[in-house]
């Protein structure tokens, strides 16, 4: 029996399943959750030699050296895009697919490994398809993690494919469904068709939310997910949602979901689905749902059934075949037929005439299907814009909240923010008084960052206010799209390695203020 290792892992812990394989069946030895060091300041460069050494440190209680490992990674780790393509061979279809990808990924370049998943084809014979990128700087410290882990990487495939495949048995009815991973700071929220996983989507979670609080959230960001999912599917609904969880943990959710989104809810135990080697000395996890992901790659590798998405071996064009002995049989057949004189050739004349016709009826069809695929890339382009537009507002009204000056040097009193449909991302306009300008210049400083740019809309003295209250102030706080964002930390980051060559000193870390504004108008528009 083959041994292999399922291995997922995030900013805080590692979650690994050892498991032996009888036949296309799987038997579970051990499921165990490793926490990991935390990442220190200055220290990027070898945090993923570390995080290894730790994995390597506890995957030896359990015997693991060497063996085969197949690795989840987050749908935040990657970019996937809806693609669709012209009518194509099957051998042709990679090419296109990294062409269209290449005009559409943001940054796409010629050595990210990029692997897709086939869709139903559209009305005019073209081809769509789920596409997804990975750069190659993170497979590389993936490789270095697994590698100091003393371990050998086999797959590399994308969370969301690999938890659905925990879901055979449902999938052959063809339903609409959405499932729901909790993991510890984030939830993989996937539509499927069947086995077929259309809109895969990931949100992050409040750490130490009560239950009641995180149903709360994952209700709002299911309904979101079901809306973009349907406008995607052309109108269709989902039509059961299930959790990846038990019901110690995960009750509260379940009725939620039930009584908000007035659909069936089905609460599955991913450990349920698979045998233990031993069951006398089973120890399941804490939170199972967690597990899903890995326990689905191992069924998907045990069968011999090809990942959805494997960006170690993506989808490619079929090597071209060695065709030195047709071309040989060719100029035989080619001398024999000038032998049967001048008949024959202009027999062959008029076939290849025939054979011109065709191809150039082909080539009409051709280019009149890729005028008609104009329109589900501008559908696409929509989806993108309202996803771009995606602003957690409780996220940013604790930030400036805790942020802010204290309550006796500056208060708000009139808050509104608004969503920027074309360009993504949002815009908070504060109003409020301060006791002096510093402290209007403390707030601009301290809510500037990446993600958040402030536009000061002015400030001036009015001695009619009662109290030392009487600075009124106007600020926009400008919140830049995810993709901008990301850009200028990464642009920070360089810059901020390559003046790091001498000693670095640390400083203290700054204390958060505790914000209490006093708020007399509040409004938020879309």
């Amino acid at each position: 029996m083959a041994r292999l290792l399922a291995l997922e892992w995030d900013a805080k812990e590692a979650r690994a399943v050892i498991a032996r394989t009888r036949g296309a069946a799987v038997a579970i030895e051990q499921a165990v959750t490793i926490p990991l060091p935390e990442r220190e300041a200055g220290a990027a460069a070898g945090h993923d030699a570390e995080v290894g050494r730790t994995l390597s440190k506890a995957l030896a209680e359990y015997g693991i050296s060497r063996s085969d490992t197949l690795v989840a990674v987050g749908r935040s780790s990657i970019e996937l895009k809806f693609l669709s393509t012209p009518p194509a061979p099957p051998e042709e279809l990679p090419d296109m697919v990294r062409f269209q990808a290449m005009r559409q990924f943001t940054s796409l370049g010629d050595d990210w490994p990029l692997d897709y998943v086939p869709l139903e084809p559209n009305a005019d014979g073209g081809n769509n398809v789920l596409a997804a990128a990975i750069s190659p700087e993170l497979v590389e410290q993936i490789r270095q993690t697994t590698s100091a882990a003393g371990v050998h990487l086999q797959r590399l495939v994308l969370r969301p494919f690999a938890a659905a495949s925990l879901l055979r048995g449902e999938a052959a009815d063809g339903k609409c469904r959405m499932v729901v991973d909790l993991l510890k700071d984030e939830a993989d929220l996937t539509v499927l068709i069947g086995p077929q996983v259309i809109f895969p989507r990931t949100v992050r979670l409040p750490p130490g939310a009560e239950p009641e609080i995180l149903a709360r959230v994952l209700l709002g960001e299911g309904r979101r997910t079901m809306i973009a999912a349907q406008n995607q599917l052309g109108g269709r609904r989902v039509e059961e949602v299930v959790i990846f969880g038990d019901g110690l943990h995960h009750s509260a959710v379940k009725q939620l979901l039930e009584k908000e989104l007035s659909l069936p809810v089905t609460l599955i135990d991913p450990f349920d689905r698979i045998e233990w080697a031993d069951p006398a000395r089973a120890k399941r996890p804490e939170y199972p749902g967690t597990f899903a992901p890995l326990l689905g790659m191992l069924l998907d590798e045990a069968a011999n059934q090809p990942h959805a998405l494997d960006f170690l071996h993506p989808r490619k064009r079929p090597p071209k075949a060695n065709r030195n002995r047709l071309y040989a049989i060719a100029g035989g057949a080619a001398a024999a037929v000038l032998l049967l004189g001048f008949g024959f050739i202009q027999w062959q004349l008029w076939s290849l005439d025939k054979q011109i016709r065709t191809l150039g009826q082909q080539r009409a069809q051709e280019e009149k299907a890729a005028k008609a695929s104009i329109k589900p890339r501008e559908d696409v382009a929509a989806i993108e814009r309202f996803l771009k537009s995606d602003v957690t507002w409780l996220d940013e009204l604790q930030n400036l909240s805790e942020q802010a000056p204290p309550a006796e040097s500056l208060q708000v009193s009139v808050l509104n923010a608004q969503f920027e449909q074309k360009v993504g991302g949002g815009k908070i306009t504060v109003e409020g008084v301060a006791d002096k300008p510093e402290t209007i210049s403390q707030l601009e400083a301290a809510i500037r960052d990446e993600s958040r740019k402030i536009i000061p809309a002015g400030k001036e003295l009015d001695n009619k206010l009662a109290g030392k209250l009487q600075w009124k102030f106007k600020e926009d706080v400008i919140i830049v799209p995810p993709e901008e964002a990301a850009a200028a930390q990464a642009a920070a980051s360089r810059s901020a390695a390559g003046k790091s060559k001498g000693p670095v000193k640390k400083s203290a870390p700054s204390a958060k203020k505790s914000a209490s504004s006093a708020a007399t108008s509040t409004e938020v528009a879309r």
